[in-house]
């Protein structure tokens, strides 16, 4: 990737760079006992559906250890859902 990072966007054929996103609905209660529903998004590719939930639940365990007065608690993921593809614009 650092062969690319540093190219110039004239040197890309393609106009544009397409993002895979997915949706994740989940349920939590906050460090005072309030129940809430979220979402979240993430990039991953579509075949790789069955790691989008280890992914999210690695984010909420890395977000507990950082912030400690703000912890999610008894996290239940309610739907996950692959949006399709995300296009974004190369601009030359």
């Amino acid at each position: 990737m650092l062969e690319i990072k540093n190219k110039n966007p004239r040197q890309f054929i393609s106009p544009e760079i397409s993002v895979p996103v997915w949706k994740i609905q989940y349920s939590y209660n906050t460090a005072r006992g309030n129940p809430k529903i979220a979402e979240k998004y993430i990039f991953h590719r579509e075949d790789y559906w069955d790691s989008v939930c280890m992914i999210f639940m690695d984010y909420i365990n890395e977000f507990n250890e950082n912030n400690e007065y703000r912890k999610v608690l008894n996290v239940k993921i309610l739907d996950t859902e692959y949006l399709g593809e995300l296009y974004i614009p190369i601009e030359f």
